[in-house]
């Protein structure tokens, strides 16, 4: 084969791809039409579609599939099943991938080969760490500006603190080898991220080169699932703000399990996780109550927090005091600054006060609304239509009569402007692509909410958005906040919003924004609408027919949780038209929760048949990783009688798998494997817990307590008797 030749399912797919658009769409777009997209030359999309040619990188020849499937849709084709395989941009990816693996193991050409590792290093999520130079594209704060003329650097001086040292022995143990996480825990502008930055140079100047990867598009949690099996060792993992990779009970444990999988296997290690939260994110994710919506996350948090104090005190203030003359800038902080708050305010929260307290009515009315909304659960972007909508039900009739036209030039011009050198009141949310991200593969999942259409979008600084959080607790915002929600808010934010207004009991409001999230195909909104309408006018059913219609079937827990709904209601046809979709065929198994709950729904609506196919599934398939998650799946697949199944996951041999990290999970496991029978997987995952330094929960075993009373010799049988006479 020559050496610029293609081979494999690339060559088949350019072949594939080449012949449709020659004999479906007469050669449409034109090569010059593919170019532009491309942006090659023509001739390069010739070659490219001839198979003579490889492409050096793979975002250019998306946008030429792109441009194909575009023209295809418009010749009326989009409704052509080979449409679906041959636009499926995954496939491409994994294609384009073999193709270059393929080629840097070649011995043909050194220039072949070459070329060919580049593209992999490429194809890599994220970038060299020496090319990760400005500390704002990873979210850490501007400082205060003091003048232009000063030639300061873009950062004051750094004064390290006890978490620093923290910090910097979990990158240290990182760097020749140990995958490591550290998750920095603390108030608004405490410097939590500026702390992971300056940790960075520690591994600047490392023999092996190391990349960051900070995901961020289309949405994090999205980002980070489309490319985390694609990290390779020596990579830094940059998770600002941590929580919006987390939270989600879906997308968040996934995220969350993805990491655990990643920081535990060797293949690809050394890797370092760096996360910042919140102390009240941080006790959500980690506390366990209720319903266990986050175990995944807590299993990846617990242990490595590391707490960033709100203030200086003691040895921290002697620290700055000897650097407050290199910098003139620390030297304001220390002079200014309350309560040794000295990063606020640096980071120029006095006057990002100062500007919310004597801001005109109508400013404040729009700022009052973008404080709401994140409080009640919006997601950090806010469209301005949203609050230029909610703002006039703030104002008194006084105020609004005062108000001129213009009022929302104006606010804006006084939200947006800069305070001391960093960002305003409100951020405007700048469109782009960023560097180094990849798009989601289509057809997994419900698209992610975006922005396109809803106009501009806006951040609440942070110290204000806690402000709020804390001052408008009890507020509960005017009628034509929640009217300018159902109508402007995102599509991912319409249920967090219902939520927050069921909670207030504003049931209308609620329906109008659960019937949005519904409609986007989250069963869980539509469990909370069918429970809601039921209440109110408990013989219309019109609610239960909108969740089954929309529903998504890949969440298992929501559909439960909406099974479970229709069927407290008395919907009997809309459980009967829910079960015909059947949901069991398509569930995403990778959470072992979400299996054991759509088991339970199924059950509990007599769907046998659907029980036997999920339960077989879900033995074979599910991640035995999560000892919680195992524990509660043989429980699920015991209760409804699949005797065959819980055999068949014993047999996958849970006890030898599961992470021992999580003392909770594991004795769940153990009663859970004790429950079913699995007396010989006890004893191997008891076996596990004394080398792992987990003595007491073996103890808790059967006879433990009676045979090791003396203890455990290193063999593992138990200690002979002693006393204090053996003790020198």
């Amino acid at each position: 084969m020559a050496s610029g030749e293609l081979d494999g399912d690339f060559a088949a797919l350019i072949a594939e791809l080449a012949a449709f658009r020659n004999d479906r769409l007469q050669r449409q777009p034109s090569d010059r039409t593919l170019a532009k997209a491309a942006g090659v030359r023509p001739a390069t999309v010739g070659d490219w579609l001839c198979g003579v040619r490889f492409p050096q990188q793979l975002d250019p020849l998306l946008r030429l599939v792109r441009a194909v499937r575009v023209q295809a849709e418009r010749a009326g084709l989009s409704g052509d099943p080979a449409m679906a395989s041959l636009f499926d941009e995954q496939r491409w990816r994994d294609a384009y991938e073999v193709e270059a693996r393929r080629r840097a193991n070649a011995t043909r050409t050194h220039t072949q080969a070459g070329q060919a590792r580049t593209v992999l290093e490429d194809m890599r999520p994220g970038r060299p760490l020496a090319e990760v130079t400005d500390p704002f594209q990873l979210e850490v704060h501007r400082a205060i500006d003091i003048g232009e003329e000063m030639n300061l650097p873009p950062l004051p001086l750094y004064v390290p603190r006890q978490h620093d040292r923290r910090l910097r022995k979990v990158v240290e143990r990182a760097a020749p080898g140990t995958s490591s996480i550290a998750v920095l825990v603390g108030g608004s502008a405490t410097g939590k991220t500026r702390a992971c930055w300056e940790a960075l140079n520690l591994l600047r100047d490392r023999d092996e080169p190391w990349r960051l990867w900070h995901p961020i598009d289309p949405t994090r949690p999205d980002a980070a699932l489309a490319d985390l099996k694609r990290v390779r060792p020596y990579t830094v993992v940059w998770l600002n703000d941590a929580q919006f990779y987390l939270a989600g009970a879906t997308l968040g444990e996934r995220v969350a399990a993805g990491l655990r999988e990643l920081l535990r296997d060797p293949q690809r290690g050394p890797v370092l996780v760096l996360a910042t939260l919140w102390p009240d994110h941080w006790d959500a994710l980690t506390a366990h109550t209720g319903p266990d919506n986050h175990a995944q996350a807590r299993e990846l948090l617990v242990g490595h927090g590391i707490r960033v104090p709100d203030a200086f005190t003691g040895s921290d203030l002697e620290a700055l005091a000897e650097r407050i003359d290199q910098d003139p800038r620390l030297h304001e902080a220390a002079q200014n600054a309350t309560d040794g708050q000295i990063t606020q305010y640096l980071t120029g929260v006095p006057v990002l006060m100062d500007r919310y307290t004597h801001a005109p009515p109508a400013t404040k009315a729009l700022i009052h609304a973008a404080m709401d909304a994140r409080r009640l659960g919006a997601g950090p972007h806010l469209p301005l239509a949203l609050l230029a909508a909610a703002a006039p039900g703030y104002l008194t009739d006084t105020e609004r009569e005062l108000t001129g036209t213009g009022w929302l030039e104006r606010a804006l011009d006084y939200v947006t402007k800069p305070c001391n050198g960093i960002p305003g009141i409100l951020i405007p949310v700048k469109a782009g692509a960023p560097h180094n991200q990849r798009n989601r593969r289509a057809g997994t999942g419900p698209t992610p909410p975006s922005a396109s259409g809803q106009g501009p979008l806006y951040r609440l600084a942070d110290y204000l958005e806690q402000h709020g959080r804390r001052t408008r607790a009890e507020e509960i915002p005017p009628v034509d906040f929640w009217a300018a929600a159902s109508t402007h808010a995102l599509l991912a934010d319409q249920a967090a919003l219902g939520h927050a207004a069921l909670d207030r009991g504003l049931y209308r409001d609620a329906a109008q924004l659960l019937k949005n999230a519904a409609a986007q195909g989250d069963p869980s909104s539509g469990a909370a609408l069918v429970s809601l309408m039921h209440g109110v006018h408990p013989t219309d059913h019109r609610a239960a027919h909108w969740a089954v219609t929309h529903a998504l079937l890949s969440d298992p827990s929501g559909v439960a949780w909406l099974l479970d709904g229709l069927a407290r209601v008395g919907a009997v046809e809309q459980v009967a038209a829910m079960v015909a979709r059947d949901p069991a065929a398509e569930a995403d198994l990778s959470d072992p929760f979400g299996a054991a709950w759509l088991l339970g729904g199924l059950a509990r609506v007599g769907a046998v048949e659907q029980v036997a196919v999920l339960a077989g599934q879900a033995a074979a398939e599910v991640s035995l990783a999560d000892p919680s998650g195992v524990a509660r799946l043989l429980g699920g697949l015991a209760e409804v009688g699949a005797d065959e199944q819980v055999a068949a996951m014993i047999a996958r041999d849970p006890a030898a798998e599961a992470d021992l990290s999580n003392p909770f999970g594991v004795a769940r496991l153990l009663d859970g494997l004790a429950r079913v029978g699995a007396d010989e997987q006890v004893a191997v995952l008891a076996n596990r817990l004394p080398p792992t330094g987990r003595f007491a929960t073996f103890m808790k075993l059967a006879d433990h307590k009676e045979r090791f009373r003396f203890g455990r010799e290193p063999d593992g049988s138990p200690a002979e008797p002693w006393s204090w006479d053996d003790l020198w």
